[in-house]
């Protein structure tokens, strides 16, 4: 007798065209598609200069500290800190 596995793949190989029919014809998987691409194009060539811009970009500080960077940076240093034995003191206000 055949192992279960081996029925649920050609269960699937049977029906796979109707698998990628139905999810091509989801609109989410080609607004998706469309985002990566999109967002794969403006790392490559730099941002299409007729798109309108982002809800809060104009008014963005182009000097500010990126956030992720910063997160990144004190995590790290919280977990030197703690490596060391040294926990920093959480009674401290956080500096900005």
């Amino acid at each position: 007798m055949a192992h279960p596995f081996i029925w649920a793949m050609r269960v699937i190989h049977a029906f796979e065209d109707r698998i990628v029919a139905a999810i091509l014809r989801q609109p989410g998987f080609h607004r998706g598609v469309g985002r990566i691409h999109k967002y794969i194009d403006e790392k490559q060539n730099g941002r299409h200069p007729h798109e309108p811009l982002a809800p809060g970009e104009a008014t963005a500080d182009p000097n500010a500290p990126d956030q992720t960077r910063s997160f990144v940076k004190h995590f790290v240093d919280e977990l030197r800190n703690q490596a060391r034995g040294k926990p920093t003191d959480i009674d401290k206000p956080p500096h900005k």
